[in-house]
């Protein structure tokens, strides 16, 4: 078991079987915990607004975790998005980037596509022992 965590790619590895897409969903949602504590942290600096989005990632990730939904994942997607639109307007309405913004819009994409990918194959192809999980 240990020589196996330790191969594991975490939210870039391929899912091959149920064990990797579970894998996948749960460092997806520590990705999306770990997003909003940034933004947690920033909303000290650069105002309350961010505070919004991270309590949709947690609230949304933990589902996710949880259920291993898709429609929490596909909704982590559209919070994502939005925060993709906000960090682009935010940088032509100051002229500056914020690469924390940047680094986390990046990590919750990348995490939200690949949550999707993981949640989908885990409620289709991979739906076979369920009750083992919980």
């Amino acid at each position: 078991m240990v020589k196996d965590r330790r191969k594991r790619k975490g939210i870039f590895a391929i899912i091959r079987s149920r064990d990797d897409a579970l894998h996948v969903v749960a460092d997806a949602a520590i990705a999306f915990l770990a997003a909003a504590s940034v933004l947690v942290a920033m909303a000290f600096t650069h105002g309350w607004q961010d505070l919004a989005d991270a309590t949709l990632y947690v609230v949304l990730g933990l589902l996710m975790w949880r259920f291993r939904s898709p429609a929490a994942a596909f909704a982590l997607l559209l919070v994502a998005i939005m925060r993709f639109f906000i960090t682009v307007a935010q940088t032509i309405e100051t002229g500056e980037v914020n690469r924390i913004y940047v680094l986390v819009t990046v990590v919750v994409l990348f995490a939200s596509i690949r949550a999707i990918e993981a949640t989908l194959k885990l409620n289709g192809r991979f739906a076979i022992s369920e009750k083992a999980d919980r």
